[in-house]
């Protein structure tokens, strides 16, 4: 467990947290960026560092408690990314995950994230893109908050201390499958994930309470919405019942129900089993995206290849030496959607 102490007692601060996990019966259905730091949108960050550039100041954590504003199950990106939004608005914040705070899927991601910052792209570009790599099956209120928000959040994670890779003084951006323009930015060349994982890691162990190697067992319900939840720690056999205004639930995919995955060996499907014992709705359970492209070495886990191999020109061909790619999408072969190519 990592904590850091202060004297404050952080209130709500917001009418809701960024993320949140409801009953279905409350579940609401509802351009262009240059990266540079900006000032963060809530008093409680607003300071001064060097030249009139704006960081990142988060009140103190309190001590590990009973009751928390917000708990978050899982520490890849969106689970570190809620916690941290959650702070800026002074609520109090605990971070639940079941192995060490970097041991999720999001250092292992490579190529990069997508975001219409480049010249003459657009998120509407990035929309349409998206919508027809989904086939007709894209929920098209989703996919137009990913790509009309991609580029604040990419502003965001660079405040949060995010380095992407750049090339003159100007972000560097990759093509990958499915994608019309190049739009990829990446880190540390192809550890995008790592450097993420990292950066939000290390901030939230300043500022938010954490246990780790802690297993999220029950969600606890009261009037029907999420009130908390019931944990067991493996390494002292603790068990503890944390209040919550709300939760959130971000443990990552399932990937390990399968024999060969790329997956991290913690990516078990824990907050979809969470949410469905408590009742919640859940969807798209058939959807299990399998990256195409892996080494598989014997005794050795499976070691994912990034799209962005395929994107700077790397073509697949069969053991016979056949390139294959074309015969299932002529025009687009090895940069055809995921899927497609899975």
């Amino acid at each position: 467990m990592r904590t850091r102490r202060g004297e404050r007692r952080h209130g709500r601060g917001a009418d809701q947290p960024p993320l949140c996990l409801r009953r279905r019966a409350e579940r609401p259905r509802d351009g262009a960026a240059r990266l540079e730091r900006h000032r963060p949108r809530h008093h409680a960050v607003r300071a001064r560092s060097g030249a009139g550039r704006r960081a990142l100041v988060i009140q103190p954590a309190t001590a590990a408690r009973d009751a928390y504003d917000l708990v978050v199950v899982g520490s890849g990106i969106a689970g570190l990314y809620a916690a941290i939004q959650a702070r800026e608005y002074g609520a109090s914040v605990l971070i639940v995950t079941k192995g060490d705070i970097d041991e999720a899927s999001t250092r292992h991601a490579q190529g990069g994230i997508a975001a219409a910052v480049g010249p003459g792209d657009s998120p509407a570009a990035h929309l349409a893109d998206t919508l027809e790599a989904g086939a007709g099956l894209v929920d098209e209120e989703a996919a137009r908050i990913l790509c009309f928000e991609a580029a604040d959040r990419i502003k965001d994670l660079v405040r949060y201390g995010v380095h992407f890779d750049q090339t003159n003084g100007e972000v560097s951006l990759g093509r990958e499958a499915a994608h019309s323009a190049s739009r990829i930015l990446h880190a540390r060349g192809d550890g995008t994930g790592l450097e993420i994982e990292l950066s939000l890691s290390s901030l939230a162990q300043r500022e938010v309470t954490i246990l780790e190697h802690t297993q999220a067992n029950r969600i606890v319900v009261e009037d029907g919405r999420a009130a908390g939840i019931e944990t067991f720690t493996t390494t002292t056999g603790e068990r503890r019942r944390f209040g919550a205004g709300r939760v959130v639930l971000a443990t990552g995919g399932a990937g390990q129900m399968y024999r060969t995955t790329t997956n991290p060996v913690v990516a078990t499907g824990d907050g979809t089993a969470l949410a469905y014992a408590c009742g919640a709705e859940v969807q798209d359970m058939e959807f299990t995206q399998f990256h195409p492209t892996a080494l598989v070495l014997p005794g050795r886990p499976v070691f994912l290849i990034s799209e962005a191999v395929r994107g700077e020109g790397a073509r697949l061909f069969a053991t016979d030496g056949h390139r294959f790619m074309p015969d299932y999408d002529a025009e687009r072969a090895e940069l055809a959607p995921r899927d497609v190519v899975a």
